[in-house]
């Protein structure tokens, strides 16, 4: 019997969020799923703000569908938080938490899994981060990092401007482990 990797579609989320986060990505290694991060609305007070994310269900899911064990590094990193209006004003300060999550798989899955971490993203800061990853012979088929919604913060120091903020979170899926 031969196993050849089928790259062929998309990879339906097996942990759907609301807001829905799919990707649309087909190929060998995918990033099926994003949870978009939303943070509603705040009144400000004039101290420091930490505020959990509305985002039911929020995780990231990744395909490895390669067939040959390379291991994979999910990175994520933030662009500033700028009014949706005013692009020059800026939320300083800013910073997203993603927490480790819970790693969860496809069903049937009997692949050794990928592993999670924490990591704070600041939109002043320009490296990623990596938040999944996996090594050498493990993370094959699909695989998602469920966060717990109310550990996904957005940190707001004292002294901001009122107004409609919005950042931009970039994946990058690289195709060898860390």
């Amino acid at each position: 019997m031969k196993l050849d990797s089928n790259t062929e579609g998309t990879v339906p989320p097996i942990q759907p969020s609301v807001p829905s986060g799919e990707t649309g990505n087909t190929g060998a290694l995918t990033i099926d799923n994003v949870s978009p991060l939303l943070f509603g609305e705040h009144k400000i007070d004039g101290g420091e703000a930490i505020f959990e994310t509305i985002t039911t269900t929020p995780n990231v899911q990744v395909s490895d569908r390669r067939g040959e064990g390379q291991g994979w590094n999910l990175q994520v990193r933030m662009s500033e938080f700028a009014d949706k209006e005013e692009k020059t004003k800026i939320l300083k300060g800013a910073e997203v938490t993603l927490p480790a999550g819970t790693v969860g798989k496809s069903e049937g899955n009997i692949a050794l899994p990928p592993e999670t971490k924490e990591v704070v993203i600041a939109g002043s800061v320009e490296s990623a981060q990596t938040l999944f990853s996996a090594k050498e012979k493990t993370g094959l088929g699909t695989w998602t990092d469920e966060f717990d919604a109310s550990q996904v913060k957005l940190k707001v120091p004292a002294g901001n401007l009122k107004g409609d903020y919005q950042a931009t979170l970039t994946w990058s899926l690289l195709d060898a482990p860390k």
